[in-house]
């Protein structure tokens, strides 16, 4: 599902397994919690090292080449899929980008 998105805010996340933001949904005036997994220079090295089981000192090291995404500027969001835990809605996106 594509969503026309603002990122209000976004930080590696505390797994080092994507980027968590805060997501505003221009169309349906809504505001989400949201990992990004793709788009971004670095996410996919982030990810593997961690696949990887590589040591926490190299994760924090790789997660501060990752690139940020845009804040507080129209972007295009792809929705992979929504994760809930115990009522709690997290949604897994792909960066796309314009």
């Amino acid at each position: 599902m594509m969503m026309n998105a603002t990122i209000l805010d976004a930080q590696v996340g505390d797994f080092r397994d994507g980027v968590d933001v805060n997501l505003y949904d221009l169309d349906e005036k809504e505001t989400y919690k949201a990992q990004i997994v793709e788009g971004l220079g670095g996410l996919v090295e982030l990810r593997q090292l961690k696949r990887q089981g590589a040591s926490l000192d190299v994760l924090d090291e790789a997660a501060a080449q990752v690139e940020m995404p845009p804040v507080m500027q129209p972007i295009p969001v792809f929705v992979r899929r929504v994760r809930v835990n115990k009522g709690f809605m997290k949604l897994v996106c792909r960066l796309e980008r314009a």
